[in-house]
């Protein structure tokens, strides 16, 4: 099955012998590989991120450049299809980030609450001693343990609309897919189906967009997490030197 740009005029739509189509390496009777074929053979084992954004580009430039031709629908299926598992993948790192973070923030509300129990013991006991072992003297590190889950939970905040996006993206593309299927199901010969190139240029470039942006978020995040560590971790070594100074 083929696919023709239905943002043609009606008498433009058969015209199209004089661009390029790459699917005439395609022969279905003879011995002879298809280019599509082909390339899907080059494209076993490698990562779906790599895939995509070479399977991604190439059916641009089809759909740019072959606005009076025809398209090969699997190429278009195989595309929806990669990009549908690469979100997958995505929104599953996201969530797994989204749990981690989420332990993260669950262990410094403990911290904080023990924290919080030892020093109105420690005033109850009027013992300086015993307060600056608790408290981990003046260094204020419960403040800073406030800090780092505030870090995290905005982190959290930020992932729950990213996944929110991650949605609306699949949602766009089965509705891209689903249209390309109702096309095909209306076809008069069962050959050539319509479907508007235009909204699929701008599907694919949003998605190829969509994926950079996730990327670079994901990347922040788990610096912000870095982040948060570090800033716990500091005030935890502050407090463990006061006390020891303290002590002494």
């Amino acid at each position: 099955m083929r696919l023709r740009n239905s943002d043609l005029d009606e008498g433009d739509r058969g015209g199209g012998g004089a661009e390029f189509d790459e699917n005439e390496f395609e022969s279905e009777d003879g011995p002879v590989e298809s280019f599509f074929d082909l390339r899907q053979r080059t494209l076993v084992g490698l990562d779906s991120a790599c895939a995509f954004r070479i399977v991604a580009p190439s059916l641009l430039r089809k759909l740019r450049e072959n606005k009076r031709g025809t398209l090969l629908y699997a190429e278009v299926e195989d595309a929806l299809g990669r990009y549908f598992r690469l979100l997958d993948a995505d929104m599953q790192k996201f969530a797994n980030l989204h749990e981690t973070l989420g332990e993260a923030v669950a262990k410094y509300e403990s911290g904080t609450s023990t924290a919080a129990a030892n020093s109105a013991e420690a005033a109850a006991s009027n013992s300086a001693s015993t307060r600056s072992k608790s408290l981990g003297g003046n260094n204020g590190s419960p403040v800073a343990v406030k800090a780092a889950r505030a870090i995290l939970v905005e982190a959290m905040r930020e992932i729950a609309v990213v996944l929110l996006a991650c949605g609306e993206m699949q949602r766009r593309a089965l509705e891209l897919k689903m249209t390309t299927q109702r096309a095909m199901a209306e076809s008069n010969d069962g050959v050539i189906a319509y479907v508007s190139f235009t909204k699929c240029v701008d599907f694919f470039e949003e998605a190829l967009h969509f994926c950079d942006s996730l990327r670079k978020k994901h990347e922040e995040l788990h610096h912000q997490r870095m982040r948060a560590m570090a800033t716990a971790a500091e005030a935890r070594v502050a407090s463990s030197a006061s006390g020891g100074g303290s002590g002494g």
